[in-house]
């Protein structure tokens, strides 16, 4: 529902506590969508007709990245100045002000910082160091605050369409997952780690052990983060792991595993109408729907629907 004045724009927010003032003249029209990817992750679309200047703080132990959704987008974040390649950082309870000139429209994620170390792993600790050099400041990042832009849009449009995708504890994962690594790519030291830090036949084990432990757990595929913490690595050690030894990512491994249950729900359930492919779908942590159209017909050379027809014409219904 649109939003004709200014000042209402902040009274629903449950991660922010901000003022928002209107800095030219006009009617305003605004808009404003938060989402709760379950606990300790926000993601948030703020927008508005008007130039706005905005000030207050987050919640307290939450870290909250943001960016202009019109690239090129001019203004100003705590006194620096913000682009549509850039990026905002702003530790948890921290005081802020931005001005957005012509309009506003920024799209932002708030993620407890618990949830970001644990991804983090073993760089948990230089993680925290990392969030705090970055204090209410902007990175400028032109690639990352594509992805940023980009990730959190889609996850808002696609809970637009469909809002019980939050139902299925698997998209809630695979979403959370998805901000999360998004989080990571801005905010984790730079440093490349030594992608022999692993010996060969740790890399073996390790390869492995994740195979095994993805394969006893195939109605709810662990992620990326999880299996870091379960086995002890970095992100970067799972990631080169698996591009030695498996020749793919291991994100890339996981999908893989999702899309071959989802084909098994598919080969195995009735024919039914189209959108019951969208809830096994979601089941299985795909929230996309066409994406995941994309993912299945490239991994299995059909697409999902064609998978059902031609098991239903099998069954002689």
């Amino acid at each position: 529902m649109p939003i004709r004045d200014v000042a209402e724009l902040g009274r629903e927010l449950t991660a922010w506590s901000a003022v928002y003032e209107q800095m030219t003249p006009g009617l305003f029209e605004g808009r404003v969508r938060e989402v709760w990817i379950g606990p300790g992750l926000e993601v948030l679309w703020e927008k508005g007709s008007q130039s706005v200047f905005t000030s207050g703080a987050n919640a307290p132990g939450m870290v909250s990245i943001g960016v202009p959704v019109p690239p090129g987008r001019v203004g100003l974040y705590c006194g620096m100045p913000l682009a549509g390649d850039a990026v905002t950082c702003l530790p948890g309870g921290r005081e802020f002000e931005m001005f957005c000139r012509g309009g506003m429209d920024i799209v932002s994620a708030s993620i407890a910082e618990s949830l970001l170390l644990e991804a983090a792993g073993q760089g948990g600790e230089a993680l925290r160091a990392g969030v705090a050099a970055a204090c209410s400041r902007v990175l400028v990042r032109p690639s990352a605050a594509g992805r940023l832009r980009h990730g959190l849009l889609e996850i808002l449009r696609a809970l637009e369409r469909k809002p019980e995708l939050l139902d299925f504890h698997a998209s809630r994962q695979a979403m959370r997952d998805d901000v999360l690594s998004l989080a990571l790519d801005l905010l984790a030291p730079g440093a490349v780690r030594d992608r022999w830090a692993l010996h060969p036949s740790a890399r073996g084990r390790l390869v492995r052990g994740v195979r095994e432990y993805v394969l006893d757990h195939p109605g709810a595929p662990p992620s990326v983060a999880e299996l870091c913490h379960r086995f002890g690595v970095s992100r970067r050690a799972l990631q080169y792991a698996f591009e030695d030894l498996a020749g793919l990512g291991v994100a890339q491994f996981l999908r893989c595993v999702r899309l071959n249950g989802a084909r098994r729900d598919l080969i195995a359930g009735p024919a039914e109408p189209a959108a019951a492919i969208g809830d096994i779908a979601a089941h299985w942590g795909f929230w996309h729907l066409p994406r995941f159209s994309g993912y299945y017909r490239s991994l299995f050379g059909e697409l999902p629907s064609a998978t059902r027809r031609r098991t239903a014409m099998g069954a002689g219904l």
